[in-house]
């Protein structure tokens, strides 16, 4: 199933691909399966475990500032003693063409150690006639593990099951494995990377980093490959409120501002 966006005049990706959330995540570069937030329900799952009190964030991209490639998601999580349940949803696109997606997300704390998490997700693919809608369910889940105090790896499948995104084409979501790491040079510094394969894609490479400037305020920077782009952004931490604002550039189709705000209740 593939977008056609009327205003660029080609074609740009199949549906029931992974997208990423949070500003944070952005400004790494989306090197973000070793970090740990609310964003995790998009990330990977397995970060949840470490949250310890409930938070909610909303999310909003503009891709390369085309309204019609707006990408909008809200989470919520909510620790418990026996794991972390999280739900969320996101919604791409525009009246034409546009996908959305459900998700409910379990993450346990299996010892000081290790951490995992699954989530079953709901897609909904929705577009102008003759083409048809489709819907259609998938799971991913995601392990962390706490090598040592400044170390962290993360590992995320998304969409193992090769899930079909229509019957009467055969065509199916893609799968997506992505492995990384973040390391805490200091309390202020930190520095995170991770490799992505997406069965339809080359391998993308994603690195960051983050500074902390002040008690409530960090600096981040990223770049990722295929294709090439630079990202940059700033958190504000302010009593139980995270502001997260950043922007990816590519060198042809140009910037891609995006913001999330999170509440630690």
């Amino acid at each position: 199933m593939i977008l056609y966006h009327h205003l660029l005049g080609f074609q740009l990706f199949a549906g029931g691909e992974n997208r990423l959330a949070g500003a944070r995540s952005a400004a790494l570069g989306n090197a973000s399966v070793a970090i740990t937030d609310v964003w995790s329900t998009f990330n990977n799952q397995a970060g949840l475990a470490s949250l310890s009190s409930p938070t909610a964030g909303i999310y909003y991209e503009n891709r390369f500032l085309v309204k019609e490639l707006g990408y909008n998601a809200i989470a919520f999580a909510y620790p418990m003693k026996s794991g972390t349940l999280a739900v969320s949803y996101s919604y791409f696109g525009f009246s034409a063409y546009n996908e959305s997606k459900t998700g409910v997300a379990f993450a346990k704390a299996m010892n000081r150690f290790i951490s995992i998490g699954v989530q079953l997700d709901y897609f909904s693919l929705r577009l102008e006639e003759p083409y048809d809608n489709s819907n259609f369910v998938t799971f991913e889940a995601g392990l962390s593990a706490k090598i040592t105090p400044q170390l962290t790896l993360g590992a995320h499948a998304f969409n193992p099951i090769n899930a079909s995104l229509s019957d009467k084409t055969g065509e199916r979501a893609p799968s997506a494995l992505r492995v990384g790491a973040v390391y805490k040079a200091s309390d202020f510094f930190a520095i995170t990377a991770e490799a992505e394969k997406n069965i339809y894609h080359k391998v993308v490479l994603k690195s960051g980093i983050e500074y902390q400037v002040a008690q409530a305020i960090q600096l981040r920077l990223g770049i990722s490959t295929n294709p090439s782009l630079f990202s940059f952004g700033t958190g504000i931490h302010y009593k139980s409120l995270l502001i997260d604002i950043s922007a990816s550039y590519h060198q042809v189709l140009g910037f891609s501002p995006q913001t999330s705000v999170a509440y630690v209740f």
